[in-house]
């Protein structure tokens, strides 16, 4: 029976999340740039976009965007995306998946290698932040601006987000998003119960 429960965590880490095709199989036919006004000055607002380049032009799975642990969106080459957050402090994970699957309950575990970018973003009333996305070419170092952010997902000024989100295409409508306090990743439950049944067979 315990041999069942655990192949049962495994099959729904395989399955859960599953991705997005990439701009491989077309490109991305949003809507144009466009700023969004803000509902009030209570929230804040982030632009999370990708630059166009040959090599997330080939790509067959975009990667997905994370926010305390659940999938918000995916974000093929050329493309952005509009999130509302009430104030508070999020963490922002982007995954690539691996067979259609982001593999969610294998993170933070050994097998953790769909994991591309992870940080915590503090989003202040009235606040709107630009975040870039680019393997390849990272943003131009800036004295007024430090780099903030991890690998390539990084915290970006509004005159180089501006210069670059224009060209890009709404991947999907503007998403509102609560605070809420972070809940326990469900992976960590897998491993837990991993652990344990390694232990009952004196592994």
């Amino acid at each position: 029976m315990r041999r069942l429960s655990l192949f049962a965590l495994l099959l729904s880490a395989v399955l859960t999340g599953c991705s997005t095709p990439g701009a491989f199989f077309g490109a991305t036919e949003g809507a144009a740039f466009r700023a969004q006004p803000a509902r009030d000055a209570e929230h804040a607002l982030v632009y999370l976009y990708r630059p166009q380049s040959a090599w997330a032009d080939q790509e067959l799975e975009a990667p997905g965007l994370f926010l305390d642990n659940q999938l918000i969106g995916s974000l093929p080459s050329n493309g952005y995306l509009v999130l509302e957050l009430e104030v508070d402090s999020y963490r922002l994970e982007m995954r690539r998946p691996l067979f259609g699957s982001y593999w969610t309950l294998l993170a933070d575990g050994p097998l953790d290698f769909t994991r591309i970018a992870s940080f915590a973003l503090d989003a202040e009333a009235g606040g709107v932040y630009y975040l870039r996305y680019d393997e390849l070419d990272p943003p131009p170092a800036s004295a007024d601006a430090p780099a903030e952010g991890d690998g390539p997902l990084q915290l970006v000024p509004a005159r180089l987000a501006l210069a670059e989100i224009t060209a890009t295409r709404e991947v999907q409508p503007l998403a509102r998003i609560a605070a809420r306090a972070e809940r326990e990743r469900p992976q960590r439950g897998f491993w837990r119960a991993v652990g344990r049944a390694l232990d009952k067979i004196g592994i």
